[in-house]
């Protein structure tokens, strides 16, 4: 069977789509066997099958038939590796992004405690998952290689800084905040403020957030809220009543606010984050991990229908041989329990010598043909359509 993606992320689509995309997935169900994942740069569509089940996923996922039309389409093996560089944090910004290996863990973790995905798409996205964490582990540790250590850099100039949200992205702001050569004072506002564990950092209510905006040099916004955090009315009058400028910077999709025009404020947005984001040099030997675990995957789920009835044939083979042999010894036998000695060794000496034909017939390297040859050499062939 086929993998089939579609992909709507930074740079190819604005914001301003993405965000309306963001607010379609926050209003309807998630549909079955499909995954979505969204975040603040990109939302992806995974499912296993074809385009023309990739079109129907999308149009169910945001009841907008037009909408593949802003995708980036992928199927088969190119759709796999594009999973697998997206868990690995290869296709971000910042190359290795800390963030986006735990998003994109729990957004799969959800899906399957949902029972939204689960069977071989769900066994390949798990796969995804560890293989991010190997290809992190080639990847050198720098204090910038987050989307949250770009929005802490651009507040860095300021001595006051408050922040929105109090979720991961929220603190991995402050924790960026915290590893500047000069931290500013920094307040966050949460909704829970009993959940946030920072010490010496003041944590307020968020019916104060309108006092922030107004009181406050910076203020970075990263909650993962699904509408305004005030009114566009109410964030006029507050800007308005400010004698400086506001740097505001929104990490939110979709965006928490909408600064009318004309306002003091210095309003950056997720993409001009990402526009500032220098990409990391790119390691050679991180690309080759993800590609070849890619490819390994995608042969797995396109070779499953054969694969599996050559792999249990094999075995079966090897279990009636076994058989055999003991029923033939079984006569020459002493002690009772001599049989199941000689059971036990025969089929481990049986399955040793199926563990590299078994391994050959599943790698990616192998030949196409290899499934076929190895059937007809075992003599599996003429019994397989009967599996």
């Amino acid at each position: 069977m086929h993998v089939s993606t579609a992909s709507f992320a930074y740079p190819e689509v604005d914001g301003a789509a993405r965000s309306d995309l963001a607010q379609r997935l926050a209003v309807r169900e998630a549909p079955p066997d499909v995954f979505v994942f969204s975040t603040c740069l990109r939302t992806e569509v995974v499912v296993h099958g074809d385009r023309a089940d990739l079109e129907q996923a999308v149009n169910r996922a945001f009841g907008e038939p037009s909408v593949l039309e802003l995708a980036t389409v992928r199927t088969g093996d190119k759709a796999v590796e594009h999973i697998f560089r997206i868990s690995a944090g290869l296709e971000s910004p910042i190359l290795g992004e800390r963030e986006i290996l735990t998003q994109f863990r729990q957004a799969v973790q959800a899906a399957q405690e949902a029972r939204v995905v689960g069977g071989l798409l769900g066994k390949m996205l798990e796969t995804a998952v560890a293989v991010g964490r190997q290809a992190r582990e080639l990847l050198p540790e720098s204090p910038h290689d987050s989307m949250a250590a770009v929005a802490a850099q651009v507040v860095g100039p300021f001595d006051r800084v408050a922040v929105l949200g109090s979720g991961m992205m929220a603190k991995a702001v402050v924790y960026g905040m915290l590893g500047l050569p000069a931290p500013p004072d920094i307040v966050m506002v949460a909704r829970h403020p009993e959940k946030v564990t920072f010490d010496n950092i003041a944590v307020w209510t968020f019916d104060r957030a309108p006092a922030v905006l107004d009181e406050f040099p910076a203020v970075i916004s990263a909650t993962s809220a699904k509408q305004r955090l005030i009114s566009d009315a109410d964030l006029a009058s507050v800007l308005a009543a400010r004698s400086v400028p506001l740097t505001l910077v929104d990490m939110a999709m979709p965006p928490d606010f909408a600064p009318p025009a004309g306002s003091p404020v210095d309003y950056v947005d997720i993409d001009h984050l990402a526009n500032m984001a220098a990409r990391r040099p790119r390691r050679d030997d991180a690309d080759a991990l993800v590609t070849t675990a890619a490819a390994n995957a995608y042969r797995h789920l396109a070779d499953h229908a054969t694969v599996g009835p050559v792999i249990g044939g094999l075995m079966r083979n090897a279990d009636e041989t076994v058989n055999g042999v003991v029923d033939r010894f079984a006569g020459r036998l002493g002690k009772g329990d001599d049989r199941a000695l000689l059971q036990q060794t025969a089929h481990t000496v049986a399955r040793t010598l199926l563990a590299r034909p078994v391994s050959y017939i599943r790698s990616a390297d192998g030949p196409r043909d290899a499934v076929d040859v190895i059937a007809e050499a075992f003599g599996l062939d003429d019994g397989l359509d009967d599996i």
